[in-house]
């Protein structure tokens, strides 16, 4: 079974960071591949980011379609998901939405550590669009960029738990999410010092696509991932 694990940006820190963590939880029957977009941002922090690692991310995913059997796209805003998902044959996952439906089994609110003070309205939005306001605490930002994040982990580790004692106490949070792949590596500490499950973007996202690759299925392409007709295209 071969699974890509794609960082849409092109930072090699965050990118050997998250190969760090994979190579250590997969399968030994699994040949789990990290690999980032080969042009683009550095990180995704602004939805424009995302558009101008669009293309980088579409080719990706296009030339991993009779390598893998699977991809999860390593960013905590799944870029392109939606189109992705149309124009692919083998499952595509975002870390996004895996981890939060992990989340709405382990407790009955969860909140989001996020990076820097605009992602909080972001990801109140990510959460509206997916039906999940009733399930959701609250999200804060640690104020730090997905680079300073993989650079920094000891700040991130004293901001990280006194913002989510925060959110566990005052917001209702029983389950508190790490959103940001960069954040992978920090939430051991963090459960230890908190004492409710903190979900690792990485670990979470890439064992539960390892067995859902396992399982077979793919995403449905009846309906809302429905393959896009060709279109005629003016130049």
């Amino acid at each position: 079974m071969n699974i890509l694990i794609l960082n849409p940006n092109t930072s090699k820190l965050v990118t050997q960071k998250i190969n760090d963590i994979v190579q250590r939880i997969a399968r030994k029957d699994v040949n789990a591949v990290v690999n980032q977009i080969e042009a683009g941002p550095e990180s995704l922090e602004s939805y424009f980011d995302e558009i101008q690692a669009g293309p980088y991310i579409i080719k990706s995913i296009t030339e991993a379609q009779d390598k893998f059997d699977s991809v999860l796209l390593a960013a905590f805003c799944d870029p392109c998901i939606e189109a992705l998902k149309e124009i692919s044959s083998i499952p595509i996952f975002g870390m996004e939405e895996v981890v939060f439906s992990a989340a709405l089994l382990l407790g009955n609110k969860f909140g989001i550590l996020t990076e820097k003070k605009h992602k909080e309205a972001v990801k109140v939005q990510h959460v509206r669009k997916m039906g999940l306001l009733s399930r959701f605490a609250s999200v804060k930002a640690l104020d730090m960029g997905v680079v300073e994040i993989a650079e920094n982990p000891e700040r991130v580790k004293e901001r990280g738990i006194a913002i989510a004692k925060e959110m566990v106490c005052n917001d209702g949070a029983e389950v508190i999410i790490l959103g940001c792949a960069s954040m992978t590596g920090y939430s051991e500490e963090l459960s230890n010092e908190i004492g409710v499950p903190i979900l690792d973007p990485v670990i979470t996202s890439y064992k539960i696509v390892e067995g859902l690759t396992d399982s077979g299925l793919c995403h449905s392409k009846k309906g809302l991932f429905a393959k896009p007709k060709e279109q005629k295209w003016n130049s």
